[in-house]
């Protein structure tokens, strides 16, 4: 997997960093590059310790989650971040695609990709939206990430949105989809998720 025209900002690089980059508005690294290039942990963890919500719970890893379960795409979140893996039952190509789109006022942070190979592949765009690309067998793909806080206005701060947008071997799913820690699936392949206030 390779992440490719991440932004500059979401690569980690401070503001001195951006400006010496001239025009350039992406980067491209390799995943190792992405790892080295990532903020301190600290500052994010900090922001992305709270809860989300949904009309399915998010929070917690799959019970019981390992390479060969049901095929599906797997999505939670918790003290560590957001999660997306991607695996099935028969080592048979399979195609997951998805993006995740960020509502303003953050960014997407500390991408690390999941047992990366040449056909699979994350990028950030300049909608603020990841998209993820992975060729499933029997075996686990799947990427890891932060998403930052949004400044804060005062009370009026608005509420931070994921939306996810999941598809399979080129068709909108959503039976496909397991969440947090049940394994619940969505009523629809397009589902969001608010940061607890």
């Amino acid at each position: 997997m390779n992440l490719r025209h991440l932004p500059l900002a979401a690569a980690g690089l401070g503001a001195a960093a951006i400006a010496a980059c001239g025009s350039a508005t992406t980067l491209d690294v390799t995943p190792a590059a992405a790892v080295k290039a990532a903020p301190a942990r600290q500052a994010s963890e900090a922001c992305d310790a709270g809860r989300w919500t949904g009309a399915v719970n998010p929070e917690g890893r799959p019970d019981g989650f390992d390479a060969g379960d049901a095929g599906a795409v797997y999505v939670w979140h918790d003290g560590d971040g957001w999660h997306i893996r991607s695996t099935d039952k028969r080592p048979t190509d399979h195609h997951y695609t998805g993006s995740i789109h960020l509502s303003k006022g953050g960014s997407f942070t500390d991408l690390h990709p999941v047992r990366d190979e040449k056909d699979d592949t994350v990028s950030v765009d300049g909608d603020n939206t990841l998209h993820y690309d992975f060729h499933t067998f029997a075996s686990i793909d799947g990427v890891d990430f932060r998403v930052t806080c949004p400044p804060q206005r005062g009370v009026d701060v608005e509420r931070q949105r994921l939306t996810f947008h999941t598809m399979f071997d080129g068709r909108p799913i959503a039976d496909r989809v397991r969440i947090g820690d049940a394994k619940q699936s969505p009523k629809a392949a397009t589902f969001a998720f608010t940061r607890a206030s």
